[in-house]
């Protein structure tokens, strides 16, 4: 007779392997990072006025060392792609997704989803009128408004667009530096999954974990997800009270002193946070399997579970990563608020828990 492990060990050792070969493909571009550090360490990665290492090496270590046991970890990496038990990964999970992360790659997504924060704005009337009639309105509606904001000065889209062109000379500017600290921390996240993978299906041929059932991981889904939205308000809160007159960032400020731009970003971001907590929830509602009544031509529809579960999990391992860089940065500039207002250390675990139900629930995981 044949059991259930024995139907799902083939899909899940190729799922496995598949992460496996991307963590050696991954490992392969570690060392020619180190190198460029190593041979030029004037303007290299690590060289950037930007960077700021979680954990700072003695000033009595070289600075080769630094490069070279980079270069010495894409090596090993090679190997420990290979491992067949979760510990050797999880340790290369520990050194580049938290000891090597810094903020930066959080800092730049952050800034990045509040951009897109005024065009959701201005199209949200016109993807929640139904009907093509109420859809037209709306959307002329929207074009008249903001023609006649653009009219009466109240938003100067010429200095807007100044804004953005500097914004992205400046990321033009830190290109570099930015894609390195984005792609160590793509490969914490590597590493975190074929430790996922690992821990979930080599177990032999013992019992399914039952807390691993689908109808259990949807009850402890739903817990880690509404963890997950409290995790956000925080965050979401203090840069919404840039608006009012009672702002606050670690005390309070005078709102007096605080610009119409800096308050328009405190908006977005703000908005950008809270956005995020509440599709968390979606993780463990119906409204998170079915497409909604305002997504044009998709309404109704299944959601595709990867939509969902790759742009989770990418944010899940970034806010665990974070959890340790942002604390360390708190505690170097006496900004112990840091730690309360960015709660990395809860909202990544949940949020990952919660993802992981989600993939149980759809199917997209089958533990053993």
């Amino acid at each position: 007779m044949t059991t259930r492990t024995d139907t799902q060990r083939p899909d899940t050792r190729r799922r496995t392997g598949r992460t496996a070969l991307a963590a050696f493909l991954w490992s392969l571009t570690v060392i020619p990072i180190g190198l460029w550090q190593l041979l030029d360490p004037a303007t290299g990665p690590f060289s950037h006025e930007l960077y700021e290492p979680t954990i700072r090496l003695p000033e009595a270590v070289p600075d080769w060392a630094g490069p070279a046991a980079l270069i010495a970890a894409g090596v090993l990496g090679l190997l420990a792609s290979r491992a067949t038990r979760w510990a050797v990964p999880a340790l290369f999970a520990v050194v580049f997704g938290v000891l090597m992360s810094t903020t930066a790659p959080m800092s730049f997504a952050g800034y990045l989803c509040a951009l897109f924060i005024p065009l959701l704005i201005a199209a949200g009337p016109v993807l929640i009128a139904r009907g093509r009639l109420a859809k037209t309105v709306a959307a002329i509606a929207v074009v008249g408004l903001l023609t006649a904001l653009g009219f009466s000065g109240v938003v100067d889209y010429a200095a807007a667009g100044d804004f953005l062109s500097m914004l992205g000379g400046r990321f033009a500017d830190i290109a570099a530096y930015m894609l390195v600290q984005v792609w160590l921390t793509v490969g914490g996240g590597i590493w975190a999954a074929l430790v996922l993978h690992l821990v979930l299906h080599d177990r032999g041929d013992g019992p399914a974990r039952a807390w691993l059932a689908p109808d259990r991981a949807a009850r402890w889904g739903r817990t880690a997800a509404w963890i997950a939205f409290a995790c956000s308000l925080p965050y979401g809160l203090v840069r919404m009270s840039w608006l009012t007159p009672w702002a606050w960032i670690g005390g309070p400020l005078d709102s007096s002193m605080i610009d119409p731009a800096t308050r328009v970003w405190g908006l977005c971001l703000g908005l950008a946070a809270l956005g995020g907590g509440v599709l968390c929830l979606g993780m463990s509602y119906r409204w998170g399997t079915r497409w909604p009544f305002w997504m044009p031509g998709l309404k109704g529809r299944p959601v595709p579970p990867m939509v969902a579960i790759v742009p989770a999990s990418v944010m899940a391992a970034m806010f665990t990563f974070m959890a340790l860089p942002f604390a360390a940065l708190a505690i170097r500039q006496d900004a112990l608020e840091l730690i309360w207002s960015f709660p990395f250390y809860v909202w990544g675990p949940a949020l990952g828990a919660a993802t992981l139900a989600y993939a149980i629930r759809r199917g997209v995981v089958r533990p053993g």
